[in-house]
């Protein structure tokens, strides 16, 4: 992971891994030493070449993880190949020498494996990877996925009625990334890529060649790339060293490399030779992005403990310097509503510095504010206070990773497998990685930080970089033009700036200690594990120790109230009331201040308000368990008031929300549910815009907030993981018991909104592309059972399983799309099933038509035993997995104790389940679609072309 935790996403999701050795740093470790590969992973190679990673892991039990990781891409597509590295990825799901046709999915589906959400694959410039999880409780399931992988290796069939049946597959697939940004991408790649072959060679490729390749052609690429030289196989989850070795022997020793095969070249990125500027506008664009790109150079392939210490310094760098670019968001006038720095790996083999922003009301501003921050930092460095705070947050990331070494689920794992085989990225394991940073974060300075600031901000990549605005084509801000875009950028970088000062960093969270409540009673019930407090302030604290993550503690609290139980005046005070509230910080710290007190905890904690109920959901680690509920304390009792920070929100929204409507689908969406809701005022915001931003009252907002959040009447906390049971009272009394209650009653509201009725339908032009959307929504009223909701979503799933088979795979009329279903018991017992399908014009009547006919048939026939049983048995795998985490207990606790679902039902779920017969769905099918209510709602371009 030793990339990963590098990047510029390092701090987001720091240290995936969860393997362990036992090297330690040590002051006679030597800095050139080679990074070792942990321990726990087997490392192999075949004699054909084929490389293979093995790594037993039980987190899920009974569950392999596998991959193929092929080192070719896109990159390496002959002119006439152009999107036949990602076309040949399709059909491996198409026809193979085991599974031909469309057997492989439909084999997949009856093990439990999900097409999509489980199956998968991707194919990128250099490589391309197959994604294959394995139920392994039943015999056969096993040795079946390998024989899959190995099909995709070198069994594919490639007939030309497969490859002419995939076509509109993969067209549609393309047909889905136009539009704005895709229009504007083609123009700038080339100069963002200095003229590389990577600009020629874009993994979707050309619609012109895939309609009309020869077979020859993804033959050949097949022949010449998928090749065990260039292969690697890797393994993780339930499964011994032995066995899964013996199965890779088994199943890949047989493969042999072609004769005078063809050399798999790496391709030069060149640097830029000058300094230079784009300025490019769409009509259909929603918003203005700032880059800048600075020279991109060789990337050294890191493999010693210096190399170890280099990264971690340049990632300290960034992400001071992020710190800084966020700090200048919260303020009455922000410059940009974001903006980041990167300074990491940009293609393969080579790594690049850069900065992205989202101008607000001015493109000079933004550019001067962005980048006169890295004039900043190259001229007076960064100070130790703002080191500090980073490196706190750095080492908190660390610890919880390494305290979860032995939970850390497979899926995660594997992905360090395939970023060793592909860019050799080091593999030292958690361990290893938690003793670096514990003995290296401490001795680096401030010094050299700002020593690497002025590695990549410096005067020879000043005068050789490349600067880019994308944007809508309007007239509400004045852009530039490329020539000015330069001009502007280089003024940027003569400005005078000055140095940040030194902040002090509060200590602690609370600035008074709360008077203590006291526990009334507990009953524990056994069955579920968790034990019941009700306090002396009304409020009860559901706790369930697990052992699912060794440094996890979630928590929610849940009370009934929500925005229907306030009006039309108010619907933008309540739509954006976790976002206001937040963005002006609580007690007497902002968010930035509350971020930097927190710095070197692993804490949060975020409000919600839905229709009918009121949320707050964080977590912690074990030992951060009590800062979270002193968090919990000030958020629920002291909301912050702060006229220019909600000034500052203000602001960032309109920025980011005013030309929203300008993407066709968002118009469209917008449109449908006005009519849905036949343009009620008590419709939800969906879309927010300009004008709803305007609404906003900032002590509405509060007021409402402490109505709905800060009296703690009917709060029912669910806390949920590694909890210390022996400790756990006294802090429940201290900062939940202590929370201020008048002995009021919250209430939920059916605020009278409904769809309308009747079959209706809607027909909205717009776009440039030729790209339609077909919604398709069933809606009605029944008395709520907990087994007719399952049977919605059973319903619903059935049909997405007849319009993978149909629609996609036999009509090619789409690359994605299916039902959905729910059904919701309060504020009213209602149901919706809705089908989506994004399409061609022309597909549009022929999707619809099929859609009704499977409708149709389920009603009529039901589904056949065999799909029943796979929406079953997916069902089953989903939630073996979920039912080991905490965020599930959390969510089933609070179904269970505070909306009263049935605990016998929850308990005896899969008996429950394997009841319902294909009678069953054929008789909810025809209750839920009783062709009283439906809305088709099509998005069609502005100008639909007729083919010929």
């Amino acid at each position: 992971m030793f990339k990963n935790f590098l990047s510029k996403a390092a701090l987001a999701c720091l240290f995936t891994s969860a393997t362990f050795s036992a090297y330690v740093v040590s002051a006679q470790t030597s800095k050139t030493e080679k990074l070792p590969v942990d321990p726990k992973t087997k490392i192999g190679k075949l004699p054909n070449g084929l490389t293979y990673y093995i790594r037993p892991n039980s987190k899920p039990e009974k569950k392999v993880e596998l991959r193929l990781i092929l080192n070719a891409g896109s990159i390496l597509e002959n002119d006439n190949q152009q999107g036949l590295a990602h076309f040949m990825e399709h059909m491996n799901f198409n026809g193979t020498k085991n599974f031909p046709k469309n057997k492989l999915v439909d084999f997949l589906q009856s093990i439990g494996v999900e097409f999509g959400a489980d199956l998968n694959a991707y194919t990128s410039f250099d490589e391309t990877v197959f994604i294959l999880p394995i139920p392994t409780d039943k015999p056969g399931n096993l040795e079946s996925g390998f024989q899959v992988i190995e099909d995709w290796a070198h069994n594919a069939n490639l007939t030309e009625q497969d490859i002419n049946d995939e076509r509109n597959v993969v067209l549609e697939e393309s047909r889905l990334g136009k539009g704005a940004d895709d229009r504007m991408s083609k123009k700038y790649l080339p100069k963002l890529f200095a003229g590389s072959h990577y600009a020629n060679r874009l993994p979707i490729g050309i619609d012109s060649i895939l309609r009309t390749f020869k077979p020859e052609a993804i033959r050949a690429f097949y022949h010449d790339w998928y090749r065990p030289d260039l292969m690697a196989v890797a393994v993780v989850g339930d499964i011994t060293v032995p066995e899964a070795e013996a199965l890779i022997k088994k199943h890949f020793g047989g493969m042999t490399n072609p004769a005078n095969e063809r050399k798999r070249n790496a391709f030069e990125v060149p640097t830029y030779p000058e300094a230079s500027a784009m300025v490019l506008t769409d009509k259909e664009a929603t918003n203005y992005a700032f880059q800048l790109f600075f020279p991109v150079k060789k990337e050294t392939v890191r493999i010693t403990l210096d190399d170890y210490r280099s990264n971690l310094i340049q990632t300290l760098f960034t992400q001071v310097l992020n710190r800084r670019l966020q700090e200048l968001t919260q303020s009455a006038t922000p410059p940009f509503s974001f903006a980041s720095t990167f300074a990491n790996s940009f293609l393969r083999g080579y790594e690049s510095f850069g900065v992205f922003g989202m101008p607000a009301d001015d493109i000079q501003t933004s550019v001067n504010a962005i980048v006169g921050e890295l004039v900043k930092a190259e001229t007076y460095g960064f100070n130790n206070s703002e080191l500090e705070i980073v490196k706190k947050q750095f080492q908190s990331s660390v610890e919880k990773s390494y305290n979860e070494r032995d939970k850390t689920p497979s899926s995660r794992l594997v992905d360090e497998y395939i970023r060793n085989f592909l860019t050799k990225e080091p593999i030292p394991g958690i361990e290893n990685e938690y003793n670096y940073v514990k003995t290296m974060l401490p001795t680096i300075t401030i010094n050299e930080v700002n020593a690497e600031a002025k590695k990549w901000l410096n005067k020879g990549n000043y005068d050789k970089y490349f600067a880019l605005i994308t944007g809508p084509d309007a007239k509400k801000m004045p852009v530039p033009t490329d020539i000015e875009l330069k001009e502007m950028v280089d003024n940027a970088f003569q400005q005078k700036v000055n140095a940040n000062e030194e902040k002090k960093v509060a200590t602690s969270i609370l600035d008074k200690e709360p008077v203590a409540g006291k526990i009334v009673s507990e009953a524990t019930d056994k069955e579920l594990g968790a034990t019941t407090f009700t306090l002396s302030n009304g409020v009860k604290v559901t706790i369930k120790k697990t052992d699912f993550k060794s440094d996890e503690i979630t928590l929610e609290a849940v009370k009934k109230g929500g925005y229907n139980n306030y009006g039309a005046a108010d619907k933008s005070n309540t739509k954006f009331l976790p976002d206001v509230i937040e963005a002006m910080g609580y007690g007497n710290f902002t968010p930035t201040q509350l971020e930097d007190l927190l710095s070197g905890k692993t804490v949060s904690l975020v409000p919600e308000m839905d229709d009918i109920y009121n949320e707050i959901k964080g977590n912690s680690s074990v030992k951060d368990f009590e800062s979270l509920l002193q968090l919990t304390y000030l958020q629920l009792t002291s909301p912050r008031t702060d006229e220019d920070l909600f000034k500052g929100f203000i602001n960032t929204q309109k920025t980011q929300l005013q030309f929203l409507s300008q993407n066709p689908q968002i118009a469209f969406i917008d449109t449908m549910l006005k009519t849905v809701y036949h343009n009620d005022p008590l419709t939800p915001i969906q879309v927010p815009t300009v004008q709803d931003v305007d609404k906003i009252d900032m002590n509405r907002v509060v007021d409402i907030y402490k109505n709905e959040f800060s009296n703690a009447d009917g709060l029912h906390f669910f806390i949920v993981g590694n909890i210390d049971e022996s400790t756990i009272r006294p802090l429940l009394e201290k900062y939940i018991a202590s929370l201020p209650a008048n002995g009021s009653q919250p209430t939920m509201k059916d605020n009278g909104l409904r769809p309308i009725s009747g079959n209706n339908s809607l027909v909205f032009n717009k776009g440039e592309e030729q790209k339609s959307l077909v919604l398709m929504m069933n809606r009605g009223e029944l008395p709520y059972t907990e087994s007719l909701a399952l049977q919605t979503q059973m319903i619903a799933d059935i049909l997405s399983i007849s319009v993978i088979e149909n629609v996609r795979e036999k009509m090619g009329a789409i690359y994605g799309g299916g039902f959905q279903g729910q059904f919701e018991q309060y504020p009213y017992a209602h149901y919706s099933l809705s089908g989506y399908f994004p399409c061609g014009p022309e597909n549009v009547d022929p999707i619809m038509k099929e859609a009704n006919k499977e409708i149709e048939d389920l009603k009529k026939n039901g589904p056949s035993q065999k799909d029943l049983d796979k929406v079953k048995l997916a069902i089953v795998e989903k939630r073996k997995e979920n039912i080991k985490t905490n965020t599930y207990w959390n969510n089933k606790l609070e179904q269970l104790l505070f909306w009263n679902e049935s605990k016998d039902r929850f308990l005896n779920f899969e008996t429950e389940l394997n009841k319902i017969t294909v009678s069953d769905i054929k008789a909810t099918a025809n209750k839920l679609f009783d062709g009283k209510n439906s809305f088709n709602a099509v998005l069609q371009p502005a100008v639909v072309k007729t083919k010929g």
